[in-house]
């Protein structure tokens, strides 16, 4: 037998009801009780009705119609017509008793905790009912049960102590004879020995289950929530977290005390005492298998199970040479501060016993400094010890797993982290159950703080890769398929796994922390609503502040160019085919450079140069050996490759530039690439790589626009003119023809002379051998004197280019592993 719980928020509203549902019929073949919560923000406004009355405010009404309404709107929808007459008169029936009850406290302006009890309990009673009428409507057998007739508690009303003989009896009986329906069972709620309802206090469905489990002795106990079990680190502070498959009962109860939400502590007891498991299921994800949460096995090592934190809290430190080797100091100051019923969060020693570092919470800082301080008024006066010091605006985060002070480097680790991410430990403490790993940081170090860890400590050898893509043309849609298509590939083969953040195109930008998806991503930036705004954009990303997160720029404009140095500074590497930043004035070419070592980011542009051909990189390489470069040439441009290639069989020049344009080969407008001042570009941006600092009017530029046609405002009109000037290209054909020469365009830099022209080349010369769109590039140097250096490949193409712009991507994720 297994006990299920569905929390508020799975029973949130009629669609989230009839999710739960299908999840029950799932188990037609097991024997189930189940238990329900009371339908999401319902126990908040109850809650709301009894302070609004107690105030006599009479907005209580209006609100109590609201809550009504809403479970008369939740039978219409998941009971049919015919069948919903039994649960109309039981919703009219409770809540005519709770408004009769709301009418005594509005007029006696009283709310007694016994009260309170009472109104808060007609949530789950609602909840459960309906619940189990829709079930029967569905022909799933099934029966009310109140929670209150056989769970039997003392009298602490709000936070009531369970008498587990009675409890057990109670519920053994009942189960032996209510064997053939599903068991819905009302979460939270209680009673005490005279029948007066009581509750259980925070987390009380929970520990309802719990309860229910261990009193049958069932095989597991299975809670239900929002989310896929109990996670690394939570999500909202770190998005790399992932579920854990099994920690024990204490390793939950830890995480729980410093700040995950997935479990209360003490709702585990009943579970634990009777060794039961106790599974955490995700309603909106029932095919995940969740984290069981099971006693120790001392024959399985534990290690580290996961990182939470307590988000604000104080430090209080007594320090002082009267405290060495006087007994008494630590009790007298754990005496004063129960007094006043402070809970001490972490305490942490100095071995000199010179000083004693509390955390505590805020809200007691002042309480808590003026009883210390009257408690050691003496002590204070004669100096023995000083005034006490509190430090606000501070966090806890826990690093938490059986046997930690056995597993060997965990707080190096943690130091070494947190010491290269910059980040200040006010205070550490290490459980004496062997448990957690205690640190005090400054609140505004928090989430980073979290982050760094998670990432050393949990994620070695798991690498996630945040993508922002801005243009999303030809090379930028190219790059996102072949993501698409490798992505089981990167998670298997070489653990990477590539989320999609972010998307821009001219017209519309999309950011979702989530991840968009590389399958759909056209059809979800088409419908988004946010328009392109290269600032806003940039803004977003970095106050997302995502580690490992990459920027693709896959424009040919300026607009993301003039943002590169901020996305560097802020640790945002940047992979781009654009050749403006590395064509800017030398000012910023370095400005560039210096933003990605302050920022510990990279800047990769490979693809600047040759597509996806390895020119740039071996340049760098040769330059970080010590080489000298004396000559650089070569064909930058595929496409111009292509038309000179295609002249050589004696086509007219303006047919081969139409083809090309047509083969998607040219810019749109063929003028960009036949003014030649791109390959200048890629020339300098070479040049540039040796050391030598040159500007782009330095360089000496042959442009293959005639003047009479560079004005020309309309492409089709050029395209047509162009036939105009065959003849002159054909003349220049022929001349090198009779010399046993070819013609090519070659970018060249020698002896400080940058120069890009048309050339007659020998046969035999590196550029007279190219076909298609080949790219070639020729280095000679001290080590490459005789023969250079040569590389040759496809240099035009979005795929080819693409493939590049992911290599960029890969060698920075590489990088960052290491």
């Amino acid at each position: 037998m297994k006990i299920l719980k569905f929390g508020g928020s799975s029973v949130g509203n009629p669609d989230r009801i009839e999710n739960v549902i299908k999840i029950l019929k799932s188990y037609k073949n097991e024997r189930i009780a189940v238990v329900f919560s009371a339908f999401q923000t319902v126990t908040d406004n109850l809650i709301k009705l009894g302070d609004l009355a107690k105030m006599s405010d009479e907005s209580y009404l209006s609100l109590l119609e609201d809550v009504k309404e809403k479970h008369l709107n939740t039978i219409n929808k998941l009971i049919p017509k015919l069948k919903t007459k039994k649960a109309v008169q039981y919703v009219n029936s409770l809540f005519d008793d709770l408004e009769g009850m709301l009418k005594g406290v509005y007029l006696l302006r009283e709310l007694t905790p016994r009260t309170l009890d009472y109104l808060t309990s007609f949530g789950e009673r609602l909840s459960c009912f309906i619940i189990s009428e829709a079930l029967n409507a569905r022909h799933i057998k099934s029966e009310y049960v109140k929670a209150s007739e056989l769970v039997k508690t003392d009298s602490n009303f709000t936070y009531a102590k369970v008498n587990f003989d009675k409890t057990n009896k109670n519920i053994r009986k009942y189960f032996k004879t209510h064997k053939d329906k599903m068991q819905i069972i009302t979460g939270f709620i209680s009673s005490n020995d005279d029948g007066e309802i009581t509750t259980l206090g925070r987390g009380g469905s929970d520990y309802t289950a719990s309860i229910f489990g261990a009193a049958l002795k069932v095989d597991e106990i299975q809670i239900w929530t929002d989310v896929d079990g109990i996670l690394t680190a939570d999500p909202r502070k770190v998005s790399d977290s992932y579920p854990l498959k099994a920690v024990t009962y204490e390793e939950a109860m830890e995480l729980s005390h410093f700040g995950a939400k997935v479990i209360h502590p003490p709702t585990m007891l009943p579970a634990l005492k009777s060794k039961i498991k106790i599974r955490i299921k995700n309603t909106f994800n029932p095919e995940y298998p969740g984290t069981v949460i099971i006693k120790r096995d001392k024959t399985v090592k534990f290690n580290l199970k996961g990182i939470s934190s307590i988000d604000d809290i104080a430090l209080l430190t007594i320090k002082g040479g009267g405290m060495v080797g006087v007994t008494g100091i630590a009790s007298r100051l754990f005496t004063v501060l129960a007094s006043l019923d402070i809970n001490i969060i972490l305490i942490t020693q100095s071995s000199s016993e010179h000083s004693i570092c509390l955390a505590i919470l805020p809200k007691h800082t002042k309480e808590a400094k003026r009883i210390i301080e009257k408690e050691f008024k003496i002590e204070i006066s004669e100096g023995k010890i000083n005034e006490v010091n509190v430090e606000d605006n501070l966090s806890i985060i826990a690093i938490v797993g059986e046997d930690l002070r056995q597993t060997s480097g965990i707080t190096g680790r943690v130091f070494e982290s947190l010491g290269e991410a910059k980040i200040n430990i006010n205070a550490i403490a290490h459980g004496s159950s062997q448990l957690n790993v205690s640190l005090v940081v400054s609140k505004n170090d928090l989430v980073e703080s979290l982050n760094v860890l998670h990432k050393s400590l949990f994620l070695k050898g798991k690498r996630k890769v945040n993508l922002f893509v801005v243009g999303t043309g030809i090379v930028g849609g190219a790059l996102m398929n072949i993501i698409d298509e490798q992505l089981s590939s990167f998670k298997e083969k070489q653990n990477i796994d590539f989320k999609l953040i972010g998307l821009a195109d001219i017209n519309k930008m999309i950011i979702k922390k989530e991840g968009i998806g590389f399958a759909d991503w056209k059809r979800k930036l088409s419908r988004s609503r946010k328009k392109s705004d290269t600032k806003e954009f940039v803004s977003a990303i970095i106050e997302l502040n995502l580690s490992n997160s990459i920027l693709v720029d896959a424009t040919a404009s300026s607009a993301l160019v003039k943002e590169y140095i901020n996305i560097l500074e802020n640790g945002i590497s940047i992979v781009t085919p654009n050749k403006v930043a590395n064509s800017s004035k030398t000012l910023f070419y370095k400005g560039i450079r210096g933003a990605a070592l302050k920022g510990k980011s990279e800047f990769r542009y490979e693809t600047n140069v040759g597509a996806a051909l390895p020119i740039i990189d071996s340049l760098k390489d040769l330059m970080k050996n010590g080489d000298e470069i004396s000559k650089i040439e070569g064909v930058f441009s595929g496409t111009l490759s292509y038309i000179f290639n295609s002249l050589k069989e004696g086509k007219n020049f303006s047919d081969v530039v139409k083809v090309a344009k047509k083969k998607g080969f040219t810019e749109p407008d063929p003028r960009d690439d036949l003014s030649g001042l791109d390959i200048a570009r890629k020339l300098l941006i070479l040049i540039r790589e040796t050391g030598v600092e040159i500007e782009l009017e330095e360089i000496e530029v042959e442009s293959l626009v005639p003047k009479k046609l560079q004005n020309v405002k309309e492409v089709d009109k050029f395209m047509e003119k162009l036939k105009e000037y065959d003849s002159e290209f054909e003349a220049m054909r022929e001349r090198a023809e009779k010399n046993n020469k070819v013609l090519a365009y070659i970018a060249k830099y020698e002896n400080g002379i940058a120069t890009v022209k048309v050339e007659a080349v020998d046969i035999g010369h590196p550029c007279s051998s190219l076909t298609g769109t080949e790219n070639i590039v020729a280095f000679n140097s001290k080590y490459y004197s005789d023969i250079p250096l040569t590389i040759k490949g496809p240099g035009a193409g979005p795929e080819i280019t693409a493939s590049g712009v992911l290599s960029d991507i890969l060698k920075i994720v590489n990088s960052k592993g290491k």
